[in-house]
């Protein structure tokens, strides 16, 4: 496929990233729809497009792993079983706090000292993070740009520190990429710090943590499904990781 995400792999500049904003920012939605919410036919259907398949691959720079996704989503949609076993499996990973099982999908739970995983007990409201907890400092990044995030049925989810309001807003970041360029926004920034806003945001709530518990996800899951979409999840991160570090430094 011809696209400009295709050269990821070379080392972009400022102008090349801002090409890349619309297949970063529907890789962003990607994760954090993967971890909002059980899978739905709807939504496994719309992985086995050859399109998106390389546009996953070519993003995380893992064309066999976004390959695994393709054939895992395939046998998923022709087995009832394994829709089931995939269905039921997101609770016992990310909802039912089951010990030895259950993965939190909070920034809370891995920033206590030294990276190591923080208590839940307090919904994220202590940790490293001075007078100022996690959860309203990200509330109050939200609100800065009248953020929500919602399930299809048009209800905010209740916890701003789960992983999958954290990715929908690095997403609602780089869409300000595309406005900032068109000249949709009255008083624009220049485009290099709107970047490098976007790059703090990520430092602070993703790059630290998204990876950790992507590992714990690799090892925790026994579905098709979730394994390898932590597996492209991490890929991503990385890369996005290496790219912010190669642009800001020069900015």
């Amino acid at each position: 496929m011809n696209t400009d995400n295709a050269a990821r792999e070379e080392k972009v500049d400022l102008d090349g990233f801002g090409k890349l904003s619309v297949y970063r920012s529907m890789m962003y939605n990607f994760f954090s729809r993967v971890f909002a919410r059980k899978v739905d036919l709807k939504f496994l259907e719309s992985l086995t497009q050859e399109e998106i398949e390389n546009i996953i691959g070519g993003l995380c720079e893992d064309d066999e792993a976004s390959k695994e996704l393709n054939r895992s989503v395939r046998n998923i949609l022709f087995s009832s079983l394994k829709y089931d076993k995939t269905e039921s499996e997101f609770d016992e990973l990310f909802v039912i706090p089951a010990p030895g099982r259950f993965i939190p999908p909070y920034i809370s739970y891995y920033l206590g000292g030294g990276n190591q995983k923080a208590g839940l007990e307090d919904g994220g409201k202590s940790g490293n993070e001075g007078d100022l907890a996690i959860v309203d400092k990200l509330e109050i990044t939200y609100k800065s740009l009248n953020f929500e995030l919602k399930d299809p049925n048009g209800v905010s989810m209740k916890r701003p520190d789960h992983i999958s309001y954290i990715l929908g807003f690095m997403a609602a970041l780089i869409n300000l990429e595309d406005r900032y360029l068109t000249g949709q926004v009255k008083e624009p920034l220049p485009f290099n710090e709107v970047v490098a806003n976007e790059f703090m945001f990520f430092n602070e709530f993703v790059g630290n943590w998204a990876g950790l518990f992507a590992d714990e996800v690799i090892q925790q899951s026994g579905s098709m499904f979730y394994a390898p979409a932590a597996k492209l999840m991490q890929g991503f991160i990385a890369c996005e990781q290496r790219d912010y570090n190669n642009i800001v430094t020069k900015i």
